[in-house]
């Protein structure tokens, strides 16, 4: 298996999952209470 560099976008204002984005950035936004948003795509 290759190595791969990627990027995962996370930008912009986060205002359509407001309140969740008050205190933190859309990225850390927790999803079921376990995971968060950015572990999604890390985890594919």
């Amino acid at each position: 298996m290759r190595n791969v560099v990627t990027a995962v976008l996370g930008g912009g204002q986060g205002s359509r999952l407001w309140p969740l984005t008050r205190d933190r950035a859309k990225p850390a936004v927790p999803v079921g209470g376990k995971f968060r948003l950015i572990d999604i795509p890390i985890s594919n």
